[in-house]
């Protein structure tokens, strides 16, 4: 009778692990875990987009993560632009037909953005962002308060998970990403 093969826990999962755990420590000591009772920034700050962020970005060599990291952080920069552009809608985001043209247009903007820069590999975040802050259920100027704490976890997040993946060594023979633009389009495209 053979055996089932089980998988082994690699490098990677650990480091991502760590990561994960560090990004929610940080948070703890502050205790900014979405209290809105806070106001501004500091009442939408909390682990999530941190937690996420370190999950996509961890890779199992340091270039690897850095240059989903870096995509990473040019989709939140897109991203997070096109959100907060759109909430100089005011008011108007609350029909639904606009929001539903908004979302549609953001999505379309961000993809192109990222095309026209280069960066295939940051399309997703460049459209998830602003969708999560245009659909999320927060008004007034709360919204540019949401919009800046998600774009603020994200890059801890990142930043979290490049400390990691420098501080804990890699195996040896990972693949480096790809050395041009070119060579990442035709590997990934959005």
């Amino acid at each position: 009778m053979s055996r089932p093969h089980l998988p082994k826990v690699g490098l990677r999962t650990i480091k991502t692990a760590l990561a994960v755990m560090i990004s929610y420590a940080i948070f703890v000591p502050f205790n900014l875990i979405y209290h809105t009772d806070y106001g501004g920034i500091w009442g939408q700050l909390g682990p999530s987009y941190a937690c996420i962020a370190c999950i996509i970005c961890m890779q199992s060599s340091l270039g690897q993560t850095i240059y989903q990291g870096v995509s990473r952080f040019i989709g939140v920069a897109v991203g997070g632009a096109l959100g907060i552009l759109a909430l100089t809608l005011g008011e108007y985001l609350d029909h639904p037909a606009v929001k539903i043209v908004v979302l549609g247009l953001v999505c379309v903007a961000g993809v192109w953005v990222c095309l026209v820069i280069k960066r295939p590999t940051a399309c997703g975040m460049a459209c998830i962002l602003p969708c999560v802050i245009l659909i999320t259920r927060v008004s007034g100027g709360d919204r540019y308060a949401y919009a800046a704490a998600r774009i603020i976890e994200t890059v801890l997040g990142v930043a979290v998970a490049f400390v990691v993946n420098a501080l804990l060594p890699s195996p040896q023979g990972e693949a480096e990403p790809p050395q041009s633009a070119a060579d990442g389009q035709k590997k990934e495209k959005p």
